[in-house]
């Protein structure tokens, strides 16, 4: 690639002109790139470990990865109880770079791990039982993963809610 772009450049380009072309072909490379692995680990019972994701389902042609917000659904490729490598649907339920709060009293909610949940194509999620909180946007976006999360017991501790 590198050389049939240099052959095609003129000679009397200057060296800024040169270096800009260079810049804005560099960043045109990384946005056509697909971005790191952007792993999330299971938050429910239904068998699987870690998801990989792929893809973001309902944000357009091709969306980038790391646009990803709380109640999301993403084509993800993970491992189950049986073979490796499947490719599931799962919903975001929490992750950990901030996300404002649906309130709107200016709070962001930001966790410690990136979670997501088993779903299928109907958002129907496969597991019975949701391991500790969702993000408030995701729980106003499908109710039923918030009754599922809500029925884990939680145990207050001093002012902190933990759950058990």
């Amino acid at each position: 690639v590198w050389l049939s772009i240099r052959a095609s450049w003129p000679e009397a380009m200057s060296g800024a002109r040169r270096c800009a072309l260079v810049a804005a072909l560099a960043a045109v490379w990384l946005f056509l790139m697909p971005a790191e692995d952007f792993m999330l680990t299971c938050h429910d019972n239904s068998g699987a470990y870690k998801f990989k994701v792929m893809g973001v389902c309902g944000k357009g042609a091709s969306p980038h990865i790391r646009a990803i917000e709380p109640g999301d659904v993403v084509v993800v490729v993970g491992r189950t109880g049986g073979p490796k490598n499947k490719v599931l649907r799962a919903i975001v339920t929490r992750l950990r770079r901030g996300s404002p709060d649906p309130m709107g009293n200016g709070m962001r909610n930001a966790f410690d791990t990136n979670c997501g949940v088993l779903v299928d194509k109907e958002g129907n999620p496969v597991g019975r039982k949701i391991n500790g909180k969702i993000d408030p946007r995701c729980a106003l976006r499908w109710p039923k993963l918030a009754q599922l999360a809500a029925a884990e017991p939680a145990v207050a501790i001093g002012l902190l809610f933990v759950s058990t």
